[in-house]
């Protein structure tokens, strides 16, 4: 399947490294390890050495350092390694729960991935220069934050995390695969998640990055050293495994794992689900729009083809547009994708489906499938497509701040310091200023070339903003 259109991405040195341990929880004592590995001709050697308070990285950890990754292709990718952005806006990206509960699993995160160092001889690749090199790095290079009482991490800060570039250097050549971020963030637990991180990168050739195997092979113990795993037992070793292949082989990624041979000397086999490279994420995105689950659009896809399963999005969008008001969006989309026959478009759509299906596909991931059809009557437009500021105004005070700070952080993030965007959070929260008026104002100045004269008198209404109790 092809991958056009994916938005998501991995650096393919972290991803094949393994730098984050796939276990779930670490004995108190594990604050370090080194690991020396094979690739064809090639040995290699990573070690990592972190801070008794915090022990390697491990857990949600991996999905941290892949949101990072994420966040800082979204912002440019700045040639200083720099992200900002809001708690908040890093645990959605990372596909963790933002209601408060991980405000201090983030906070202990990002710490440990400050302190812990990593040392990696002849494994890191050099992609321009077509090399193998030697370097040593801390994930996160540095990290600012606004905090509110006892100096911690809350839904309130604004983060200024650097990467170390060695990563962002990696990032900005193109050394990186597609990352179906949106897939990862439904399997249940982290170390599924993490050893999919790892296997989607090891099918990969690192010299030929887009050539992709459909099955690869390890000896066991060996790869329970480059998971991360204590324990020099192999059946301890196949059974931290076992719960991460049994939710990757129902989910499709895998589709099987064979151990072969007995004790030290097992191999791994793992044979790769035929659906995988997923479908496009763009597609399973227009899917989530009309209420279909990510898991489910997976299976249609599986079952119908890629290219079936869009055709019908299309003939989807072309009968509700023309006036269908189906009482179930999934169940009547569902229909149509087994009963085509069922359904009539109006004559003049059905020569459609081809230049729409080459728009869909060029288009950014927050356009609606339907603007490449035929534009429906203004009523029918205004009830399936409200206004956004409209919709935006219907939310909760606490939702306008979160979604207009994420606007206005991308917009201001080299403009204003850390302190300032604090402020300007502190005004939208205490109502001191209206959301909507100054994501309005700021975008209005930004787009007219008058960027400087806004900052300045953002400044200046920001002076009168009480500080912070």
């Amino acid at each position: 399947m092809s991958e056009k259109g994916i938005k998501r991405f991995d650096e393919l040195n972290i991803a094949r490294l393994s730098l984050i341990s796939v276990q779930e929880r670490i004995p108190p004592d594990y604050r370090d390890w080194s690991v020396e590995l094979e690739d064809g001709d090639r040995r290699y050697k990573v070690t990592c050495q972190a801070m008794p308070e915090y022990g390697v990285p491990h857990g949600i950890d991996t999905d941290i350092s892949a949101a990072l990754v994420n966040l800082y292709i979204d912002q440019g990718a700045p040639a200083d390694g720099s992200v900002t952005c809001t708690p908040y806006q890093l645990l959605q990206m990372a596909g963790l729960d933002t209601s408060g509960r991980y405000y201090a699993a983030l906070d202990e995160s990002l710490k440990r991935l400050l302190t812990t160092n990593y040392f990696i001889a002849e494994g890191w690749r050099d992609h321009p220069r077509k090399r193998w090199t030697n370097v040593n790095f801390r994930y996160i290079d540095r990290l600012e934050f606004s905090s509110g009482e006892a100096e911690r991490l809350d839904a309130t800060s604004i983060l200024k995390i650097t990467l170390p570039q060695e990563i962002a250097r990696s990032v900005r050549s193109g050394y990186i695969k597609p990352l179906d971020l949106s897939f990862m963030q439904t399997l249940k637990r982290p170390p599924t998640r993490a050893l999919y991180r790892l296997l989607d990168s090891q099918r990969r050739d690192p010299e030929n990055p887009e050539q992709v195997a459909m099955s690869y092979q390890v000896g066991l113990m060996e790869w329970a050293e480059a998971c991360k795993i204590v324990t020099d037992r192999p059946s301890m070793a196949q059974r931290t495994l076992d719960a991460a292949h049994e939710e990757l082989l129902e989910k499709g990624f895998l589709k099987s794992v064979e151990y072969l041979g007995r004790g030290k000397k097992k191999m791994l086999h793992y044979t790769f689900g035929e659906a995988f490279i997923p479908p496009d994420p763009l597609l399973v995105q227009s899917l989530a729009d009309i209420g279909i689950t990510h898991t489910r659009a997976l299976q249609l896809v599986r079952e119908h083809g890629e290219a079936n399963v869009e055709d019908t999005l299309i003939r989807y969008q072309t009968i509700v547009t023309g006036g269908y008001r189906p009482r179930s969006r999934p169940a009547f989309f569902v229909d149509l994708l087994k009963n085509p026959d069922k359904y009539q478009t109006p004559e003049e759509a059905v020569t459609a489906p081809e230049g729409a299906k080459k728009a869909r596909r060029g288009r950014g991931r927050g356009e609606s499938p339907s603007d490449d059809l035929e534009a429906p009557s203004r009523p029918l437009q205004e009830e399936e497509e409200p206004d956004a500021d409209l919709a935006l105004r219907a939310l909760s005070r606490e939702a306008q701040v979160e979604e207009v700070m994420r606007t206005l952080t991308f917009l201001l993030r080299n403009d204003l310091k850390l302190p300032e965007l604090d402020t300007l959070r502190l005004a939208l929260d205490e109502g001191l200023e209206d959301p909507l008026d100054v994501k309005a104002w700021v975008l209005r100045a930004v787009t007219s070339g008058q960027r400087t004269a806004m900052i300045r008198d953002l400044r200046a209404r920001l002076s009168l903003v009480p500080a912070a109790k």
